[in-house]
């Protein structure tokens, strides 16, 4: 057949579970043998049964192109149906159906909730030492005639649960992170092939996780001091007639063998105290406490949302290589930096006997390291670090289930490796996102530094943008700006981005500020933790932040460039996926970012009032209330011989008084009030667009007149102060050339080696190229002195360092993508595919190859919404040849370095120039 529908998705994923939208978007992809295919109909059905005879949705044949987003218009969905869909459609005198798919809805309303939350933490426990997890358990009768069986189930805490001792999923960390008081997860999974007639077993394990764990700042208890659990198992039978079974204070619950359990320090399993099958029916659990009903705040059911994100998954494994370390310690090698944990299985332990595994991203003189990911430890800190011991059976195995650590090495101890015949393998753990991109080149360096940025983005991406998955582990807004359209390129991320954008929502501060990590990590949800770390003077130099709408901002949050991952972000998912629906999401968020720095600008900064801004009017407004000079900024942040380059803690973040904060904070209050115009155009909002032009027109004056000189300086050798001008469109025309010189001549100065940081550093190539310096874009790509992308690559780096010189000294966390958005140029310059923004998501894009450097061929592969789009070309003794394919229902212009424009339509093209 000619032509082929696949890949039919609701709401951006594939046979979803959880919909609770009454109108969920339908999308599918197209695949045909001619050229120049465009869809001319669709029929979407939809139907409550698999033979689609009762139909609840039929829309008829449409005559549309559309093939991404199109809504559901038929009847009103049910909570918890299942519903299977299919589309026919009809193209250049072709028709073709699909294969059938299918999607269950959410419960779509809290009154349908019968289960309590029940507490299961001791009443005396110790509020700052990590505690064991909680296990809970309950036997239940499953009558004659189950026909299916759902499970719908939460915790403040992360959990996992079996049915009659079997695992209920793969899915791991849930119910994910979320701003939980105000959106809390829950998850629903069909476990008809688990249950049997009779008598049946739900056991549930309950750990610290976000709720209550270190999971990115300073401080413990970011939610609460308890851990709670929230489920219901809903059994339908054939008779008609429904069960349910709710938590309640029947539940019995203990703390077995997980003695300690965090995310970021690790666990502490003592096999010796989990007794076995208990997670089966029959166990006696008489000597087990009976939970008790939650009280208190944050139990309200009209917070619980199903999950609309992507689930966390197992994913790749590596076996290691061992070897003995210049100290004389086992170490294990997997060969990759990653994150996740590890499997593993021993041989005749003792009773009693512990082994320990320690994890960290490098070395140092040959020997384990640990310096660059945590900082002033002890010798007895556990961190990252899994102890297991042993029951002494004939063969033993674990690994984590609620801890997860950035590594590639491990330290091993405690284990006769000829008597215990140890084996380990480490698993990946990330956010299911599918792989949509590639590119390779001629230049080995460069292959290897595009894999080591998809392995970042992999490694920070578990449920939320992460900055590090060691150290830190913070939902940084200015890291996921910054990586925001590379991220597209390597994976399917708009379910991922989408989901988080509502927190970045949710958690705005009332004028408009956002908190630096979302959901707050570096600042606490817990008011009365933070009250009792005040009272007891247990803070030390950061007071944290009450992070929420009412909340109190913390001392660093509202950074420019970080606060502006509410404009940035859905302006680019947006672009790239082309579903208007990220806007409507966000748009009243991005608008209050946007006032809140306009109103901040208006702010007088006392130790600037004698500079001629404060003093000089137009059109009776001062030009001080468009230069944004108060408040706290990171600045570029980590530019090579910065303040903060080395360490971070070297910088004087106590004041913003320093000098160069004003000139980023300005430029991006320009750049987020021209997003703001432009989303407020796309959504049919005239008024604010022109409001918004207007303060980015303003913006643009002012920032001409006092921050570039008449011969293009801005900040003398500081690369990123020219591109970020550049880059936002900042220059008048009349300078934009000398703004241009001057960066080339920066790059030069710098022995063309980059210097710029985490802001400006994505654009850097992107400018070069475009001012006409190609030739010195590539030197710079290709550079392996430091500071450069490929130096790192140079010395063995299998992911994104956080510092340019981090392996040479040793500091910093080796897993850090933001400089891997470089990548971005790569499939947009290098191979010149770029979406454009009247035709989003790619239904009609750009193709403009741009070659240079010692690089002999490229090739860019990246499956759009539409499908899959590739753009090669292999330098020839002649000049190039060039290999292009289109997918169906898009169109393309394609530019090539001669000049020459061709309109093509999709099908597969070759030229040569």
């Amino acid at each position: 057949m000619s032509l082929e529908v696949y890949d039919l998705r609701v709401e951006h994923r594939i046979n979803p579970t959880g919909i609770d939208s009454q109108k969920p978007r339908f999308s599918w992809k197209l695949k045909s043998s001619k050229q120049n295919v465009k869809q001319e109909t669709y029929r979407i059905q939809v139907a409550a049964d698999e033979c689609f005879e009762h139909v609840i949705w039929d829309s008829c044949e449409v005559r549309s192109d559309a093939s991404q987003n199109v809504r559901y218009a038929g009847e009103e969905l049910k909570s918890l149906q299942k519903l299977y869909w299919k589309v026919k459609v009809e193209a250049a005198g072709d028709s073709a159906e699909s294969e059938m798919a299918e999607f269950k809805m959410a419960m779509l309303s809290e009154d349908e909730w019968q289960a309590d939350w029940i507490d299961v933490s001791m009443p005396d426990e110790d509020i700052e030492k990590m505690q064991p997890a909680s296990n809970l358990r309950k036997e239940f009768s499953v009558k004659k005639g189950l026909r299916q069986a759902q499970i719908c189930q939460t915790a403040h805490g992360l959990y996992e649960f079996w049915i009659n001792g079997a695992l209920g999923t793969d899915e791991v960390f849930k119910p994910g992170f979320t701003s939980y008081y105000h959106r809390m997860q829950y998850q629903i999974y069909d476990i008809t092939n688990l249950l049997a007639e009779g008598r049946n077993a739900w056991a549930v394990t309950v750990a610290d996780g976000w709720w209550r764990g270190m999971c990115g700042g300073l401080y413990r208890n970011t939610f609460g001091y308890t851990l709670q659990f929230l489920g219901q198992i809903i059994l339908d039978y054939e008779d008609g007639s429904r069960e349910i079974i709710g938590t309640d204070e029947s539940f019995k619950w203990a703390q077995l063998g997980l003695r300690m359990s965090d995310m970021k320090f690790g666990e502490i399993f003592d096999a010796a105290m989990e007794p076995e099958n208990w997670k089966k029916p029959g166990f006696d659990d008489s000597s087990w406490m009976q939970v008790r009903k939650a009280e208190g705040e944050h139990l309200e059911k009209s917070v619980l949302i199903s999950q609309t994100g992507l689930a966390s998954k197992e994913k790749e494994h590596f076996k290691p290589v061992i070897f003995t370390d210049t100290q004389g310690d086992t170490v294990l090698d997997f060969g990759q930096n990653l994150v996740g944990y590890v499997d593993m299985k021993f041989k005749n332990l003792k009773r009693g006997q512990k082994v320990t595994i320690t994890h960290t991203e490098g070395l140092k003189d040959g020997a384990f390291y640990l310096g660059n990911v945590c900082t002033a430890l002890q010798d007895n800190t556990h961190y990252q670090q899994i102890d297991y011991i042993a029951r002494g059976d004939a063969e033993e195995s674990y690994k984590s289930s609620f801890s997860i650590s950035g590594f590639r090495y491990v330290k091993v101890e405690g284990v006769d490796f000829e008597k215990n015949q140890p084996e380990f393998e480490a698993i990946a753990v990330y956010s299911d996102m599918e792989q949509t991109g590639d590119f390779i080149c001629s230049n080995d360096l460069i292959n290897q530094l595009v894999k080591n940025s998809r392995w970042s983005q992999k490694g920070n991406f578990l449920d939320v943008p992460t900055d590090c998955p060691t150290r830190e582990r913070s939902p940084w807004t200015g890291d996921a700006q910054v990586y925001a359209k590379t991220a597209s390129r390597f994976m399917d991320v708009y379910a991922f981005f989408e989901k988080w954008l509502k927190d970045v929502k949710t958690e705005q501060y009332r004028n408009g500020m956002v908190a630096n990590s979302v959901p707050a990590t570096t600042s606490m949800h817990f008011a009365e933790e933070v009250e009792r770390l005040i009272r007891e003077d247990k803070c030390g130099f950061i007071i944290p932040g009450i992070a929420g709408p009412d909340g109190k901002p913390g001392m660093f949050d509202g950074s420019s460039g970080w606060g502006d991952a509410a404009t940035i972000v859905p302006f680019m998912m947006y672009l790239c996926y082309g579903d208007v629906q990220v806007l409507e999401n966000q748009y009243e968020s991005s608008k209050k970012w946007g006032d809140y720095m306009l109103t901040s600008a208006k702010d007088e900064n006392p130790e600037r009032l004698d500079r001629p801004e404060y003093h000089t009017f137009c059109d009776g407004v001062r030009d001080a209330d468009y230069i944004f000079d108060t408040k706290f900024h990171f600045g570029e942040w980590l530019e090579p011989l910065s303040e903060e380059s080395g360490d971070p803690a070297n910088q004087d973040m106590s004041s913003a008084t320093k000098p160069n904060d004003a000139i980023v904070a300005t430029a991006y209050m320009y750049y987020s009030s021209t997003l703001v115009a432009q989303m407020a155009e796309i959504l049919g909002k005239e008024e604010d667009k022109t409001y918004y032009e207007e303060k980015a027109k303003q913006i643009k004056r002012v920032y001409n007149k006092y921050y570039i000189q008449e011969d293009g300086t801005i900040i003398e050798n500081k690369q990123a102060s020219y591109v970020r001008a550049l880059q936002f469109g900042l220059c008048n025309e009349e300078n934009k050339k000398k703004v241009a010189d001057k960066l080339i001549q920066a790059v030069r100065d710098n022995g063309m080696c980059l210097n710029t940081g985490f802001l400006s550093t994505p654009f850097l190539l992107y400018q070069l190229v475009e001012n006409g310096y190609t030739e010195e874009a590539y030197q710079v790509l290709e550079q392996t002195k430091n500071p450069s992308w490929l130096h790192a690559v140079t010395l063995g780096a299998t992911t994104i360092l956080e510092e340019w010189a981090g392996l040479d000294n040793h500091i910093n966390s080796y897993n850090h993508y933001s400089y891997g958005a470089v990548c971005d140029f790569l499939f947009g310059v290098t191979c010149g595919v770029q979406p454009l923004l009247k035709t989003p998501g790619y239904k009609h894009f750009e193709i403009k190859p741009i070659p240079g450097g010692t690089l002999t061929f490229a090739k860019a592969e990246f499956d759009s919404p539409y499908g899959m789009i590739l753009s090669k070309w292999k330098k020839t003794e002649k000049g190039y040849v060039f290999n292009f394919e289109i997918p169906v229902n898009t169109t393309a212009s394609v530019e090539l370095p001669d000049g020459t424009i061709h309109e093509i339509g999709s099908g597969s093209y070759s030229y040569e120039i």
